[in-house]
Parts: C-alpha cells; sequence; structure tokens
C-alpha cells in the first residue's frame, strides 16, 4: 500500500511555517533567512532542496552540491526515490561526479524501500543504463497553484512526472469513441504521480486530460519522442512505461486474445514478406506480402497484400486455420533483410482507406535486448528505403 508523502495529505495536523514555505504559500528569497528557517526545522529534505536551488541560483557552488546531497540522502530515509533522485540530478549538474559515486547511488536506489508511488516504482525497476537514458533528457518546472498544465481539446505528447505539489486531474471522452479503459472522471495528484498521454506511441488517445495545479507544483517533462529513442535502444524500459501509464489505452477486462502484445506499438510503415510454415511435410509454405500495421518488440499487425502467393488453389485454407501457425517474418530494406521467427495468435478485421481488410497478429519468439534494439533500428531504416530497389520474394 502507498504511503502518504506529506503531512499535508491528511489535513489533521496543524501546518507550521516550513509546511506553508513548502507549498508556496510562503515564499522566501533570502538566502540568510532560507538558512535560518533550514536550521529550525531539522530533517526536512524539501527546506534543504529549496535552500539549495537558492543556493545555487546565487552561484554559491560548493554549498549548494552539499545541500542537494544532504537532501537526497534524506528523501532516501523516506523511501522518496523520486525527490532523491532530482536531487542527485542537480547536485551532478554543478558537480560531476565520479564513476563510484554513479555506481553507489544507482545501487542505492535500487536497494531502497520506497513508498509505492509509481513514479518510485518505475525508477527503482530500471538498471542504472536504462534510469540514466531515461532521464538524459527533461524539462525542470514549477507552477504556482491554480496553473493549467493540460487543456482539454489538444493533444499532448509528454510523460510529466510530479515532483512536489498536489495536481487535479480531469478525464474527458470523445463522443465519436467508445471507451477503451476503465478510469475515474477526475482525481488528484500527488508527489511521484504522473500524467499525460504518452502510451501507446503510435495511436490517438481518446481521452483528453485538464490538468490544474492545486498547490505549488514542481514537475519534470519528458518528451514522448525521447521516450520512444530510449526504448528502442533499450526495449526493457517499455514494461516500467507502461505501467506507469496504467496501461491507459487498454480496457482491464479485455481478454487475453485481443492483448495478444503487451509491448509499445511503435508507427513504422514497412513493406514486409510473412512466410508461413508447414504445419506437415508434404504442405507447401505460404507466403504473403504486405506491411505491418503498428510494431512491437513483441509482434505486429500484418496485413496481407491480394497478390501474396498462395497454395495450389485446389488446397484451400481459411484464416483460423492460421491461428498457431509458426512464421518466419522478412523485413527487406534494398539489398539487405532481416527475418524473425513467430507465430500467429490472432486474425482481426480492420478498415483500411475506405476498405475491410484482414490482418493477423503475429507474436515474435523471445529476442535477447540488444537484438531487439539492433531489429528496431533495421525496421526504421527500412521504412526509408527506395520502394523501386525492394524486392519482397
Amino acid at each position: 500500500m502507498r504511503k502518504e508523502p506529506s503531512r499535508a495529505r491528511s489535513g489533521k495536523m496543524e501546518k507550521t511555517t516550513a509546511d506553508y514555505i513548502i507549498e508556496g504559500s510562503i515564499i522566501i528569497d533570502s538566502l540568510e533567512a532560507f538558512a535560518r528557517i533550514v536550521k529550525e526545522f531539522p530533517g526536512r529534505p524539501e527546506l534543504m532542496r529549496m535552500h539549495a536551488d537558492l543556493l545555487a541560483a546565487g552561484h554559491f557552488q560548493a554549498a549548494a552540491v552539499k545541500q542537494y546531497g544532504e537532501a537526497a540522502a534524506l528523501f532516501l530515509c523516506s523511501g522518496r526515490l523520486l525527490q532523491a533522485w532530482v536531487a542527485k540530478i542537480l547536485q551532478w549538474q554543478l558537480q560531476r561526479p565520479s564513476r563510484d559515486q554513479l555506481v553507489q547511488f544507482h545501487r542505492t536506489i535500487e536497494g531502497t524501500p520506497h513508498n509505492g508511488a509509481p513514479v518510485d516504482d518505475f525508477i527503482q525497476n530500471l538498471n542504472s543504463v536504462e534510469r540514466m537514458a531515461v532521464f538524459s533528457r527533461f524539462r525542470h518546472t514549477h507552477a504556482p497553484a491554480g496553473k493549467n498544465i493540460l487543456q482539454p481539446g489538444k493533444r499532448h505528447a509528454d510523460l510529466y512526472l510530479i515532483v512536489s505539489g498536489v495536481v487535479k486531474e480531469s478525464c474527458y471522452e470523445m463522443v465519436s469513441q467508445k471507451p477503451r479503459f476503465r478510469r475515474k472522471g477526475c482525481g488528484v495528484l500527488w508527489e511521484a504521480d504522473s500524467f499525460g498521454e504518452v502510451y501507446p506511441f503510435s495511436e490517438e488517445i481518446p481521452s483528453q486530460p485538464h490538468v490544474v495545479t492545486s498547490t505549488r507544483a514542481e514537475l519534470l517533462v519528458i518528451s514522448r519522442r525521447h521516450l520512444v529513442r530510449a526504448c528502442r535502444k533499450y526495449p526493457n524500459i517499455e514494461s516500467g512505461i507502461i505501467r506507469l501509464c496504467r496501461i491507459r489505452s487498454r480496457k482491464k477486462t479485455e481478454p487475453a486474445a485481443n492483448g495478444v502484445r503487451k509491448g509499445i506499438r511503435y508507427s513504422i510503415p514497412t513493406r514486409m514478406c510473412v512466410e508461413i510454415l508447414p504445419a506437415a511435410r508434404n504442405e507447401a509454405p505460404i507466403i504473403l506480402k504486405g506491411y505491418c500495421r503498428d510494431l512491437s518488440v513483441s509482434g505486429v499487425s500484418f496485413i496481407p497484400e491480394s497478390n501474396g502467393t498462395r497454395p495450389d488453389p485446389s488446397e484451400s485454407f481459411h484464416a483460423d486455420d492460421l491461428i498457431r501457425r509458426q512464421v518466419r517474418v522478412t523485413i527487406p530494406a534494398e539489398e539487405l533483410s532481416v527475418a524473425i521467427s513467430g507465430q500467429i495468435v490472432r486474425k482481426r478485421n480492420v478498415v483500411v482507406k475506405g476498405l475491410k481488410i484482414q490482418s493477423l497478429g503475429i507474436q515474435f519468439a523471445k529476442m535477447p535486448p540488444r537484438l531487439r534494439g539492433a531489429f528496431f533500428a533495421f525496421a526504421e531504416s527500412a521504412k526509408n528505403a527506395d520502394p523501386s530497389k525492394i524486392h519482397l520474394f
């Protein structure tokens, strides 16, 4: 069960001056005055972080580095991993850490019990390389109470992580769209929660969030484009992204057959050839030419063209007969091609340019992370290949 990160949530304890400073009701821009506040309320890492920010802005680098480090340690002791991670990032921006310091902090992050917040869980379940890849580019921003962060009716392509503060999220569904997942109409988000419609990467999300800050808030903003690049290079990140975004694009009650691919779907329209292997020795393989509708590290939706080669006409087959058949998927790019094994797990009727077409859901065989990254890099390059130089057998 997730613990409350702040005494302000319960509302049962009387607020102190420190609480008013942290929530932004009282603003202190004097270094001397803030230093006295930190001494008056020891053990409040939020105050240390804010004091370190003032020191950094005043170009007192050494003092700021020390204060950031102390704040990070206290955040870790209270199980607040995102706050600790942000404090460390700000510290490292002022003073580059040694390799030993980096390794030690990553190990500490991975071994520290946290309060069950979504972003804390996300951070902890990444390895050090993946963690640095995700957070190598972000926008750090502060917003006062009552600030509109996301407006309904607009599409947004960023992931927002709440470092501190409280925001209210109201979600709307397009009238023309059927709801695709169970989600509360509105809710309150706190420290180490996230928002933003970034998953799945290649699909338009029908929900339209309206997010406004209830108190002063600190946010980290990571673009969808950067997340896609990180997932392609380190595919293990995708499972964390899915959990973090609460799988908002899928019904919780959706049958397993319709949710075959648990990975992120990338919009990479690519020509491909699917060879359906024989079910018996005396059968010939079925070769279908076409293109992918979307692509993930675990599978693809393949749309055949009508001119694919089939068995002898007397050996007719039905799409239902192809379920669970083994296949070899080949992606060509001019003079080079890459093939991957898999299995047909479902069929589905789709509409493409007004025409009803039957697509085949193919689940790929498991691949090591490095091979997954190479496969996606090839698929990305294949979509830009000259069609006149591509030969699908």
